[in-house]
């Protein structure tokens, strides 16, 4: 290789260096708003699902466990994401799991709070993985 080829190399180098550090800029805000829906998704489908669990709590009760359940995992990932844990994306996947289960038992269940808290979960789910994409 020639100092012509050497210095060539050296620039183009630099120049993907450059050009990959300025894709990475351009996707964090898109990451930083898709984290903010996640947490707003999550933290309306854990007001939604605690809803509902009180709602199915005596004549519904595995339904009650599983928004109960689904609760305490939307309540979890809002505050790894909010925290910027580095463990958040591994919350987001575990979250979209729990909420398209909970959305299955509550259409199962069909009362009318439960067709409110499954369509939440739905939009949860949706949420959790834009987030981790």
């Amino acid at each position: 290789m020639n100092r012509r080829q050497f210095a060539l190399g050296t620039v183009f180098s630099g120049l993907a260096g450059a050009v990959w550090s300025v894709v990475q800029a351009a996707d964090k805000p898109k990451a930083k708003a898709a984290e903010e829906t996640c947490i707003k998704n999550c933290t309306e489908c854990a007001a939604s699902c605690k809803e509902c669990s009180l709602c199915c709590k005596e004549d519904k009760p595995e339904c009650s466990r599983m928004c109960l359940t689904c609760h305490h995992m939307c309540m979890t990932c809002a505050k790894l994401c909010e925290a910027g844990s580095p463990l958040h994306e591994e919350a987001c996947k575990l979250c979209e799991q729990v909420c398209i289960a909970c959305a299955k038992s509550c259409r199962e269940c069909g009362k009318d709070c439960c067709k409110k808290c499954a369509e939440v979960c739905d939009k949860c789910a949706a949420a959790c993985k834009a987030c981790r994409a």
